[in-house]
């Protein structure tokens, strides 16, 4: 007589394959949302480096060096610097808005987003 059915083996087999394509489904969830939280992070200091270096090209030119850390309400994760140095063109000043995380904005650490541009003084 032969029985219908699942013998133990293969009902582990199959819970195994099941585990492990779980674990793979959650782990990636978990990556796509740490990338999604990363990606609204760089966003953002993409769009204050932009706002504030229209800001410049609007209003008066930056002293020469690097100025002060600089931050704003609305972007309240970030601050700024302003860099501004000497071309070889007179009258030009090359321009750069560098936004580092809030707290890590001294001279010896590296920007996260830099956006460089030319101004007339």
């Amino acid at each position: 007589m032969r029985r219908h059915g699942f013998t133990l083996l293969e009902v582990m087999v199959s819970m195994a394959i099941l585990a492990i394509a779980m674990v793979t489904l959650l782990s990636a969830g978990n990556r796509a949302a740490l990338l999604f939280g990363e990606s609204e992070r760089m966003t953002s200091a993409v769009t204050l480096a932009r706002e504030e270096m229209e800001r410049l090209y609007a209003g008066p030119r930056p002293d020469l060096g690097l100025s002060e850390p600089r931050e704003r309400e609305d972007y309240p994760d970030w601050r700024w610097r302003v860099e501004a140095k000497e071309t070889p063109f007179p009258g030009a000043v090359e321009v750069a808005v560098l936004v580092y995380p809030k707290g890590k904005e001294d001279k010896e650490t590296d920007p996260w987003v830099t956006v460089r541009g030319y101004a007339l003084r």
